[in-house]
């Protein structure tokens, strides 16, 4: 055995060493307890979890073939950590880093080294300590020792370092919507740091948000022409270290030159959680901006967008007045890992249009909350953002594919959240110009299987889509819940029964129902559709369908939406549905759903050529279904013997 302190391990290190699933591990441990070789047991606990010597834990892997990693003993000290060290304390991690980073600049091994020594190194590198001295001054030689180890696992300084970052935020399953980021989220604020920093950007300035991994991904997408500035704060001294690492001289701590900087801030830290606070570090943001500067700013959807308290909503509105908030834009649910219900926005602030009366200012917007955040997406919308920021030339010459604009007094006045209208588009690439041309051309493919129907191209006003809340307080929708039904209430004939399941496939509508004598009995308050009424469920996904007939009988958790006739508002119930069928799903969002509206005038002949669609469609799919139900009895017919094909039907069917 090694003659250095133990390293323990808990059963998700187990599970990671491995290269399994957590349960595996647990699994493991009960079922080899009382074997031969018996899994290794508890030799102390932590937070309430069973914690194992990790060397013994390897051996144990590599002796009985379990798991998935042939090199788990080499491993192991990448997924433990000494006695004392825990991985959940912003301090210890910090420390730990500060030894790599030792490691790392002087090129030798740290462990064996007294702290007096390793304070030595520590001021050697960073004389003004502003990453290194502090945290050194916190090391022990355990550390140190397990520094070195956790470098060789992990093949490098470096790469240990980001492994020990990656750690530290797998456990902040609290801190919300100041946890890590995915992928997608990150990947946004690249690709937009990258396309707003080629507009001469002299300096990227990072805010205290942005960790070290990203922080390094952004420097290193700006080119070497921009010079990166931290300032000095706690996570700051994180990403100085991370650059020591790298090899990269420290970053300074303040402008250095007046040349246009790009701000990127990342809210909420850990100086700023509030709604209030917020907004407020946005504020200062704006009045520390000079006129060349730009500033991206991620923050939670409910402070940038939603509707907030009447003191957080002055601040908003006058960063709003200034006129540099360029852009704003809604992002999807989904975008942190420990709050994935959690939506968060995006404003850029650029150049003040102060100039510019209020009444003829316009600020650019997007609503991506029901968009997946892809890498096309991600490029197409920092285009678009970029764009918007130019010139009004600039912005004329560009073909927008999510963001639109609206008046900045708008924005000022609103009371609540911000109205940021959606893009309703179910192809984001196609313009309103080319869809005549392209309607033409899916009409010409259909051949003989065309619809009676004429288009025209005309240039209308469209009617900008709606919330479902909205028209619901609007009172141009009705929602009506759906009835718990018993088992004893079907019966052979009666009300039509619509379940959840049936909205996967409609054709099954109408298979079963409910006496209606009984029904009528037990529920004398409970609403069968109409004609027109939009059935539709939230999960496990977001599926509505038409009832063109009415009167059936809608199984709870089913509910309908039903259109005010005397007030549509311009809803038509086919394209209702169709929203809804390319909406987010979830118990929380179809307030949110975003529906389109036509003019009045077209709303009657676009629901007749809709339902004379739809009754093609059906016919098509029933020939569909009976040449696949053709096609399986003819192949088990000719399988099993009793069918023979003869040579001319053989020859017709070649044809073809």
């Amino acid at each position: 055995m090694a003659n250095h302190p133990p390293l323990l391990i808990d059963l998700t290190g187990v599970a990671r060493l491995a290269g399994v699933q957590r349960p595996v591990a647990s699994v493991w441990r009960r079922r080899f307890s009382t074997s031969a070789d018996p899994f290794p047991v508890a030799i102390g606990e932590r937070g309430g979890r069973a914690m194992f010597d990790a060397e013994s834990v390897a051996d144990w892997l590599m002796r009985n073939g379990r798991g998935k990693n042939p090199e788990a003993v080499a491993d192991a000290a990448a997924s433990a950590s000494p006695v004392d060290f825990d991985i959940t304390d912003s301090e210890h991690v910090a420390t730990l880093d500060a030894l790599l980073t030792l490691r790392f600049v002087s090129g030798e091994a740290v462990g064996g080294l007294t702290v007096h020594e390793l304070m030595d190194h520590a001021t050697a590198v960073d004389p003004t300590d502003s990453c290194l001295v502090t945290e050194a001054s916190r090391a022990t030689t355990s550390w140190a020792t397990w520094a070195d180890r956790l470098a060789d696992a992990a093949y490098s300084p470096v790469a240990a370092s980001r492994l020990l970052e990656r750690r530290h935020m797998a456990t902040r399953s609290l801190a919300g919507s100041a946890g890590r980021l995915t992928d997608p989220a990150e990947l946004l604020l690249i690709v937009l740091v990258e396309a707003l920093s080629r507009d001469d950007q002299g300096e990227l300035v990072l805010g205290a948000g942005i960790g070290p991994s990203l922080a390094a991904e952004l420097d290193s997408r700006v080119g070497d022409d921009v010079d990166l500035v931290v300032p000095a704060v706690t996570g700051g001294r994180g990403i100085r270290r991370r650059r020591l690492c790298d090899g990269v001289a420290l970053p300074a701590a303040d402008s250095i030159s007046e040349a246009p900087r790009l701000f990127v801030e990342r809210l909420p830290t850990d100086s700023a959680r509030s709604a209030t606070e917020l907004l407020t570090a946005v504020d200062d943001l704006v009045l520390g901006m000079r006129n060349h500067d730009r500033v991206a700013v991620l923050a939670p959807a409910s402070v940038l967008v939603g509707s907030v308290g009447p003191d957080d909503m002055l601040t908003r509105t006058d960063v709003l007045r200034t006129g540099r908030v360029r852009a704003i834009v809604k992002l999807p649910a989904g975008l942190l890992v420990a709050a994935p219900r959690e939506a968060l926005a995006l404003w850029v602030l650029g150049r003040d249009t102060v100039g510019v009366a209020m009444a003829d200012r316009m600020t650019a917007v997007a609503d991506l909350t029901e968009v997946s955040l892809t890498e096309t997406v991600t490029n197409d919308l920092a285009s678009d953002v970029l764009a918007a920021m130019g010139s009004a030339h600039e912005a004329r010459a560009h073909s927008f594919r999510f963001v639109q604009f609206v008046r900045t007094a708008s924005l000022v006045a609103a009371r609540g959240s911000l109205p940021i209208p959606a893009r309703m588009r179910r192809n984001g690439s196609v313009s309103n110009g080319s869809l005549p041309a392209l309607l033409d051309q899916a009409f010409a493919r259909l051949g003989e299987d065309a619809p009676m129907l004429s288009t025209v191209a005309v240039e209308g006003i469209p009617e900008s889509p709606m919330a479902v809340d909205e028209l619901l307080t609007a009172k141009n929708l009705r929602l009506i819940a759906g009835t718990r039904v018993a088992a004893d209430e079907y019966y052979d004939s009666g009300f039509a029964v619509i379940s959840s399941s049936d909205l996967d496939d409609p054709r099954q509508i109408g298979a079963r129902h409910v006496d209606p004598i009984v029904f009528r009995a037990r529920h004398p308050s409970a609403r069968r559709t109409n004609p027109g009424d939009i059935v539709f469920r939230t999960s496990p996904t977001a599926k509505a369908w038409v009832d063109a007939d009415g009167e059936k009988v809608v199984l709870y958790p089913l509910r309908i939406l039903r259109i005010r006739r005397s007030d549509p508002a311009g809803l038509v119930p086919e394209l209702v549905a169709a929203d809804i069928n390319h909406s987010r799903g979830g118990a929380g969002q179809w307030r949110r759903w975003r529906l389109r509206r036509v003019a009045p005038a077209a709303s009657t002949s676009l629901r007749a050529a809709l339902s004379d669609l739809a009754d093609h469609r059906e016919a098509l799919a029933r020939r569909v279904d009976a040449l696949d139900s053709y096609v399986d009895l003819l192949s088990a017919g000719v399988v099993s013997g009793t069918v023979l094909l003869s040579e001319r039907a053989a020859s017709a069917a070649s044809e073809h």
